[in-house]
């Protein structure tokens, strides 16, 4: 969700502010996932980073106090739009839902592969599996005859999602958008709400 609204609700400039830091961040992420190509995370500095960016090195350390600053901000971008995708992820047409987010991944691979690479060591996807796996819980309840906890399934739901992306990428998407989107319904989706979950009453 957008903070322009909170923090200057009056301010005809804060719009274009906060794209101009949209902008700064892709262009550094863009060159981060271009650097960490051939080399570990640990081994870019700032200096090589801002450089290959375009983007000042002062400016960097007002927005980011490191590296990890930085893809932790792009985590919460990829947290929004998970957010924003997890309803229909499990509304009335899941496959296509799902074909959305595999389109996406295939648009952004290295994004994709940088942010499932940077967990590994730095812990990144634990906020979007933590805030993901609740927010799916206010879409569904346990079912009556559950054999699973609801928080057990939710945990598994998300990380296997994450997990389906990661093996698709990492074997050069055999498989078109729409087939992976079958894939999740059948292998995800499907078993969870056997076993585990049902979506609330509205």
């Amino acid at each position: 969700m957008s903070n322009i609204a909170t923090i200057h609700p009056r301010d005809p400039h804060a719009p274009r502010l906060d794209e101009r830091v949209r902008r700064t961040r892709r262009r550094l992420t863009e060159a981060l996932i271009e650097l960490s190509a051939d080399r570990p995370l640990e081994a870019i500095t700032v200096r090589e980073l801002t450089g290959r960016a375009g983007v000042g090195y002062a400016t960097f350390f007002r927005h980011y106090g490191s590296i990890e600053a930085l893809l932790r901000g792009s985590v919460d971008d990829m947290h929004r739009d998970m957010m924003a995708l997890l309803p229909p992820l499990t509304g009335d047409a899941p496959a296509r839902a799902g074909a959305i987010v595999f389109e996406h991944a295939a648009q952004h691979p290295g994004m994709y592969r940088l942010l499932l690479k940077a967990d590994r060591s730095l812990g990144l996807t634990t906020k979007i599996m933590e805030v993901s796996a609740t927010s799916l819980l206010e879409i569904f309840e346990s079912r009556p005859d559950a054999r699973i906890p609801a928080n057990v399934a939710a945990d598994h739901f998300i990380a296997s999602f994450l997990h389906l992306i990661e093996w698709w990428l990492d074997h050069d998407r055999p498989y078109p958008p729409e087939r992976m989107g079958q894939i999740y319904q059948e292998l995800i989706l499907g078993p969870v709400e056997a076993t585990a979950l049902r979506r609330r009453p509205t």
